[in-house]
């Protein structure tokens, strides 16, 4: 199996994030919501202690926020539970389900294929000795999610789809990506280093239009066969070959605009590292959890108070109940803000979950604490 993520560089400090005036919000009221929401399959009614992202707020905040410090966080990528809900058939997609055990978006992807909230798109781009092949999408206003199937001729075989990304046709330019995983076809037994199943993230800011025209854009690398058992395989350029670009067209369904994102205010507070921070808001879409965590006392919101918090989290996931059990959902990544710190995870919001719960681990060792934060509760 191959792996990457784009390593990101620390910035430096800017203005001060927006502040939001918006009431708590209680829990029951919260899920009821949510659930009433997902069955009208749009959330654009939901009202009172529910505030569905307004272009003018968070475009503000885009444009006066500025991220702290930016570090992926990369953790065990084997989603744990305690007592698991049963995964989804994936039909079609199957093959995917391999990437199951290492891949933080897969109980993303078991909720959406659960609901049919997935695209088949199904369409190949050609040339020569290489074929890919975009199986299938899924998409809210924050993120696109992408399969994609890479094969190559007798004579080579594939070490990697060198890049994969996305163009929006109506802007010109490529959509954010935030990385790939895949691996090689093991249905046979021994291990076929001709065919290989990707699996891409896009982010999407919420703020623009809703992308619709879009353009998959992929390179595989391949080497000659036996190379891929070489430890020094991928450190000399000569030994690797590259696909043109293979590029495929589809135009993204309408129904994953419907779904809007919902923010939730727990405004719970907890400490961390001797400090007191503060649960401040949650994010929830189809696709995607963001979580705001921020220092409570103003006169403690110091650049190394907020290195502090930010560090102090050595493992993290929600833990999300739904009448099919209970669900891990891995981070996928986590950004340093002007308050504190933001962290992503995937997102099982069409199960229709009972309760959420953030759980947050520090300490290392015999110093390990877990602490729990609810979301949903």
């Amino acid at each position: 199996m191959n792996s990457s993520r784009e390593e990101q560089a620390m910035l430096t400090d800017a203005a001060r994030v927006y502040k939001d005036a918006l009431a708590d919000a209680g829990g029951n009221e919260i899920r009821q919501a949510v659930i009433a929401g997902i069955e009208r399959g749009r959330r654009r009614s939901w009202q009172g202690r529910l505030r569905i992202g307004s272009l003018a707020g968070l475009a503000a905040a885009a444009v006066v926020a500025c991220i702290l410090f930016f570090i992926p966080m990369i953790q065990d990528l084997a989603p744990q539970s305690a007592a698991p809900a049963e995964t989804a058939g994936w039909g079609e997609l199957e093959n995917f389900k391999r990437l199951y055990s290492f891949d933080s978006e897969a109980e993303t992807l078991d909720s959406a294929i659960r609901h049919g909230y997935i695209q088949q798109v199904n369409r190949s781009a050609t040339s020569v000795n290489y074929r890919i092949t975009l199986n299938a999408v899924t998409a809210d206003e924050n993120k696109i999610i992408f399969l994609y199937t890479a094969n190559t001729a007798a004579g080579q075989e594939i070490y990697s789809v060198n890049s994969a990304r996305i163009k929006n046709l109506a802007t010109g330019y490529n959509l954010d990506d935030e990385g790939q995983i895949g691996g090689h076809d093991e249905r046979s037994g021994p291990l076929e280093n001709r065919i290989y199943y990707g699996r891409g993230v896009i982010h999407l800011d919420r703020n623009q239009p809703f992308p619709e025209q879009l353009e998959a854009d992929f390179q595989i690398a391949s080497v000659d066969p036996g190379k891929l058992k070489d430890p020094k395989t991928g450190k000399n350029a000569a030994e690797m070959n590259y696909s043109p670009r293979l590029k495929v067209s589809f135009k993204l369904d309408p129904k994953f605009k419907e779904q809007q994102t919902v923010i939730v205010k727990p405004e719970a507070d907890f400490m961390l590292e001797g400090i007191q921070v503060t649960l401040k808001q949650v994010e929830l879409s189809p696709l995607m959890t963001r979580v705001v965590i921020g220092i409570k006392n103003g006169s403690e919101n110091t650049w190394p108070n907020r290195q502090k918090i930010f560090l102090a989290v050595g493992g993290d996931e929600i833990h999300s109940v739904t009448k099919a059990g209970t669900v891990s959902i891995g981070l996928s990544a986590a950004y340093g803000n002007e308050e504190g710190f933001e962290r992503r995870y995937g997102s099982t919001l069409l199960d229709q979950p009972e309760s959420m719960n953030l759980i947050l681990r520090t300490g290392n060792g015999t110093n390990i604490k877990e602490i729990t934060v609810p979301i949903l509760p």
